[in-house]
């Protein structure tokens, strides 16, 4: 007896594969249809809502209205004094109960450094710098170190520290806060010995921009 063997040829062959990958696309569309058909529609509503809540007044360099970072005029108002190497008015008894204290140009940098210019003379030291750190909801916390120089000889007279804490509004264009002034001996370097004055009172900041 002679047995007939099933041999496919080749075109036959093409053909079956070809059927066999046609039927795995449809099962794969028909799946990734279930699946977007599946997706919670409670998500589809944020993107509107992300949107409008990520717009911010152009108060700040960083596109955040209550971002401090920039250039400020500030105006520091001494509330509360004690007599010392700076002849200022001793508050309270007073009078006055309040008086301008210092005003400045005080760049505030975003990597966490402040620098600062005061409205004195050059001799008697005028420059001074600054670390901040972001407490969240426009509020940043300043402390800040400096050299008081002896005008007739050059000679370093006293450090002086100021902490502050300010708090930028809403529309970027100005901050108010607190400040407190101590002065230190000329060889305390860090500002963390024994007090020889200080003066606290709030500050004022109006931001300057390029336009």
């Amino acid at each position: 007896m002679t047995r007939v063997r099933n041999i496919q040829s080749p075109a036959s062959a093409r053909v079956l594969a070809l059927v066999a990958l046609m039927g795995l696309a449809l099962l794969f569309a028909a799946s990734g249809a279930k699946a977007a058909g599946c997706a919670p529609e409670k998500f589809g509503p944020l993107a509107p809502y992300v949107a409008a809540n990520n717009t911010h007044d152009d108060g700040g360099p960083s596109g955040e209205s209550d971002s401090i970072v920039g250039l400020w005029h500030v105006v520091y108002t001494a509330t509360y004094t004690t007599s010392g190497p700076l002849p200022v008015p001793v508050i309270p008894p007073g009078p006055p109960s309040s008086f301008q204290f210092l005003q400045s140009y005080k760049t505030w940098h975003g990597d966490g450094t402040e620098f600062e210019n005061a409205f004195l003379p050059p001799v008697g030291g005028n420059v001074c710098f600054g670390v901040w750190k972001d407490l969240g909801r426009g509020t940043v916390k300043l402390h800040h170190i400096g050299i008081m120089f002896d005008p007739a000889t050059g000679a370093v007279a006293n450090i002086f520290t100021v902490d502050e804490t300010n708090t930028v509004a809403p529309n970027g264009k100005s901050y108010s806060g607190y400040f407190d002034f101590k002065i230190f001996g000329a060889t305390d370097v860090f500002g963390s010995g024994a007090v020889l004055q200080e003066i606290k009172g709030t500050t004022a900041g109006t931001r300057i921009t390029v336009d």
